[in-house]
């Protein structure tokens, strides 16, 4: 099986997708080169310590560059020798991850797997599954597979939930904003993301009236009835300033007609914080 490059000896540090498991640290260091990785190391990152995260390449690390920093540090190095001056104290307390790839069966495409399992609130998939869905995974990002590698890892976590909640009909069910405020929009073109909107939109007109208990109001907003789904609906608790805040947004788009891109990165915004 051919295998990518990418730039890094294997460590014993592990990759990247392992944050999604483990509270962040101040300070982070990521060992190789995989703009993969390193982009979702700053996503993720950022948006634990609440500010914008970006790496700063450096030929080595100490304790001095780990010690009394007022911001949080994410260091990217070659090689794993390069941090061989950090004391053990400070590795302790400090994120270490290996850029090496994100393989089939590996620790990392199972981080991604598992965490996609907790944001659909589902049990843990059993080991077969964690197989079928990685294979998938690993399909998805090259249909070769001869990679074995991720292009995206946010794509990945929403793609492992597309799979985990998929039906034997091979349609699964979306994730929504106020679920997932990164990972609820669908991957493709603009013709994807403006059919999400549409079903967002509606989905949410559904949910003004069955929250109220109006099933005739429901009825009205088209489509087949569908009675499980009112009750669904009429349980879901929602912040009723953000749902309102959606819809708005959603109608501007629809009646301007400007980028679903920019819609929905606005949608996201409304939902970032519960």
């Amino acid at each position: 099986m051919a295998r990518i490059d990418t730039g890094v000896e294997s460590t014993q540090y592990p990759t990247v997708p392992l944050l999604l498991e483990r509270s962040a640290k101040k300070n982070n260091i990521l060992i190789g080169n995989d703009p993969t990785q390193i982009r979702f190391a700053e996503q993720f990152l950022s948006m634990s310590h609440k500010k914008p995260i970006v790496h700063e390449p450096v030929s080595l690390v100490d304790d001095m560059m780990l010690q009394g920093q007022d911001e949080p540090k994410l260091y990217l190095v070659d090689v794993s020798s390069q941090i061989d001056n950090v004391s053990p104290k400070e590795k302790a307390k400090t994120g270490i991850w290996s850029l090496d790839l994100i393989e089939r069966n590996g620790a990392g495409i199972n981080a991604i797997i598992r965490y996609a399992a907790k944001l659909l609130d589902i049990p843990k998939p059993d080991k077969t599954t964690m197989s079928r869905v990685g294979y998938q995974l690993v399909k998805e990002s090259d249909p070769s597979s001869k990679k074995y590698l991720l292009t995206d890892i946010r794509a990945a976590v929403w793609q492992a939930a597309w799979y985990l909640t998929g039906t034997d009909t091979g349609r699964p069910r979306w994730l929504a904003p106020w679920e997932n405020w990164m990972l609820w929009m669908p991957k493709g073109d603009r013709d994807n993301v403006r059919f999400r909107l549409n079903s967002l939109y509606r989905e949410l007109v559904m949910w003004v009236f069955a929250s109220t208990g109006d099933e005739r109001g429901v009825r009205k907003t088209g489509g087949r009835w569908d009675a499980k789904q009112f009750q669904k609906l009429s349980q879901l608790q929602l912040p009723k300033e953000k749902v309102y805040a959606t819809l708005a947004e959603l109608s501007a788009w629809r009646t301007q007609g400007y980028d679903p891109f920019v819609a929905a990165i606005r949608i996201s915004k409304v939902w970032e914080t519960k």
